[in-house]
């Protein structure tokens, strides 16, 4: 997800960190882990994401970035996997950048958590790096008594599959989660692989709109696609919770100056993802 402005309001609340490793995943996707410069621990739910204030030659710019911690939930550390985007601002300065790189941080934000109520069955849904904040929820999940819990991930093939090593391990170690890897440029071949899109599984299994829970992370297009599906199933909103992944691609003019009708939308925003 991305957004392009800071708001000033968010400024107090803001704390520093330090870019400490970068790894490559894929010929486009490398994960980022940064480190608190404040000696300040995370305090945030499992699948919600933080702003990431940089600064490159232009100045200042805004993104938002899911945590896609495993090992280490509430300390010091944020992972973050981030794919090249085509004249991305962010993609310049990261994927060219070295350690020690420094950004300024706000949040958490969001609603693409783990419900209250245990579910009969969780479902969550991702495509491409959408995955990231499920990484975390997996770990909470070992601790959280869920009977039931499906993860549909979408890639076009299987250099995409990021984190599949752990992915498949967590599958061999909980007898509760089961693992679709959804292809649409290849042809399945192991037992958790399946042929098409998300959507193509979403529709096959047998939804109970008043047991089920539905988490949605990633391509805009998949979302909408899915969520009018759940909708006339009979699924309420509060049982599909969505989060679309909107990738970034500068203009070449970029206002300095906020206007009303940003400052506005940016006061919505707050609202809307708001602790």
């Amino acid at each position: 997800m991305c957004n392009n402005t800071v708001s000033s309001a968010m400024i107090d609340s803001m704390f520093t960190v330090r870019l400490e490793r970068i790894r490559t995943l894929s010929e486009s996707t490398k994960d980022f882990r940064f480190v608190c410069a404040d000696n300040i621990s995370l305090d945030y739910k499992p699948g919600q994401f933080y702003r990431f204030v940089f600064t490159d030659e232009q100045g200042e710019f805004e993104r938002s970035y899911s945590l896609c911690n495993f090992d280490e939930l509430y300390g010091r550390h944020m992972d973050l996997v981030i794919s090249q985007v085509d004249s991305g601002r962010a993609t310049k300065l990261l994927f060219d950048c070295q350690e020690g790189l420094e950004a300024k941080v706000t949040g958490p934000f969001g609603r693409l958590t783990l419900p209250e109520e245990v579910p009969g069955r969780l479902v969550m849904v991702a495509t491409s790096v959408g995955l990231a904040p499920y990484i975390p929820i997996l770990k909470e999940l070992e601790t959280s008594g869920f009977p039931e819990v499906l993860l549909l991930l979408g890639v076009r093939d299987r250099s995409e599959f990021i984190y599949g090593d752990l992915l498949k391990n967590y599958a061999d170690q909980h007898d509760y989660f089961e693992l679709r890897l959804c292809l649409s440029r290849e042809k399945a071949s192991a037992g958790y692989e399946h042929d098409g899109y998300v959507n193509a599984q979403i529709e096959r299994l047998e939804v109970t709109p008043d047991a089920d829970h539905f988490l949605l992370c990633g391509n805009p297009g998949m979302i909408d696609d899915a969520w009018a599906y759940l909708k006339e199933s009979g699924f309420k909103p509060k049982h599909v919770v969505r989060e679309k992944y909107v990738f970034a691609r500068e203009s070449k003019s970029s206002a300095k100056a906020l206007t009303e009708e940003q400052k506005q939308l940016i006061a919505d925003k707050l609202k809307k993802y708001g602790k």
